[in-house]
């Protein structure tokens, strides 16, 4: 046998072996890394619902600690929380400013308050349900992979639906929403969005967006959003 190295059948010298597995895992461990850590998180967290949720009511007992009276926002409002670097920003309500009012925002996402009206939810389930799918289907959103809250306002309200009758039912209108808007929905590249695939069940707690959801109320004397201010502390 020859003195020179003794090299593999395929050509390649077994001194690179050892070369080559490092350089493997080296690539590896960096890929990992980056996916983990190496994200710059968002400071921003977005309430969005419908007109009337008690969004702008909230974010005041947020940002002041008291009530205020309040009327349609034609403007998102945007406040740095109080020895905190996240902001809440307040999305108008009206379906025609909320879409561009969150895309301007929502490249620094840190978490998602969806805020639904209790109350009168049984006659808005379908709308306080696509203001959740807009929300989900957002790119942003999708790739910080940000968590998205259901404040189930009102809940002093004697006709009030509870949180988990709340999930469930907007899961049932995700999933019809899911089969017939996927092919009207696409996002810049012309491709098909969809939160799963067609005529699959949708269940909150199985999406990209981790997706919960608590009890509260924002105005009078039963108000109660600790739970919220809970929320925003795990940011």
């Amino acid at each position: 046998m020859s003195a020179q190295t003794t090299r593999m059948s395929d050509g390649i010298d077994f001194n690179l072996l050892p070369i080559i597995v490092a350089f493997v895992i080296i690539i590896f461990t960096y890929v990992i890394i980056k996916q983990f850590f190496g994200r710059v998180k968002g400071t921003n967290v977005l309430f969005v619902g419908l007109e009337g949720s008690g969004k702008t009511t909230l974010f005041a007992q947020l940002v002041a600690k008291k009530e205020i009276q309040t009327h349609s926002s034609l403007q998102e409002n945007k406040m740095q929380l109080t020895n905190s670097p996240l902001s809440v920003v307040d999305i108008p309500g009206n379906a025609r400013l909320r879409g561009d009012a969150f895309a301007k925002h929502s490249k620094g996402v840190r978490g998602v308050v969806v805020v639904v009206d209790s109350a009168d939810f049984v006659d808005n389930v379908r709308d306080c349900t696509e203001v959740l799918y807009e929300v989900l289907l957002s790119s942003d959103v999708q790739k910080s992979r940000c968590p998205v809250l259901l404040f189930c306002n009102k809940q002093d309200n004697d006709m009030a639906r509870g949180a988990n009758a709340i999930c469930t039912a907007m899961e049932r209108e995700l999933t019809t929403l899911n089969t017939t808007s996927t092919s009207a929905l696409s996002d810049d590249s012309g491709q098909q969005r969809s939160l799963a695939p067609t005529n699959q069940t949708i269940k909150l707690e199985k999406l990209v967006n981790k997706v919960t959801s608590i009890p509260g109320t924002c105005v009078g004397p039963d108000t109660d959003i600790s739970q919220l201010q809970e929320w925003i502390e795990t940011l």
